[in-house]
């Protein structure tokens, strides 16, 4: 007899949207390289050497610039997008896309992270360091998760 066969899950809304994460990174790469190489922060601002919460109003406000204000959107349109796509791999229960899918919403996290002690402390070395990384660690984490959707 011979046994049933589940039917291929379609995973083209969800390539969709890895595509759409992958332009945002890269966007949110070409912005904060202009920011490392352009932008001088204020010393002084809401949150800076304190909580975090305050800085990130300030931002999109626009009172350090566009580029830091489009930079912030991106985390997080980024970050929802993130959140987004692993909500879409767990409901496929696929467990290789929820392992990439969820190292992908972390690096992002991480990245995040570093902004935001980037933003408030000053900036220094390590802060942009932990940016970039968090950046392409995400960028490969998706684009495992990418590859897992090829359709056979």
């Amino acid at each position: 007899m011979k046994q049933a066969t589940k039917p291929a899950q379609n995973l083209k809304p969800l390539r969709g949207g890895l595509i759409a994460m992958f332009a945002l990174l890269l966007i949110q790469f070409i912005v904060g390289m202009y920011l490392n190489f352009y932008v001088e922060l204020p010393d002084t601002h809401p949150g800076a050497a304190g909580s975090y919460a305050p800085s990130i109003p300030w931002a999109l406000a626009g009172h350090a610039g566009l580029a830091l204000a489009i930079h912030v959107t991106g985390w997080i349109l980024l970050t929802l997008g993130a959140i987004a796509l692993l909500a879409r791999c767990i409901m496929s229960r696929r467990r290789a896309l929820i392992i990439s899918s969820s190292l992908g919403l972390l690096f992002i996290l991480m990245a995040g992270s570093g902004g935001l002690t980037f933003l408030n402390r000053g900036g220094s070395d390590q802060e942009s360091f932990m940016m970039a990384i968090g950046f392409i660690l995400a960028f490969i984490a998706y684009g495992i998760t990418f590859y897992q959707t090829k359709e056979s």
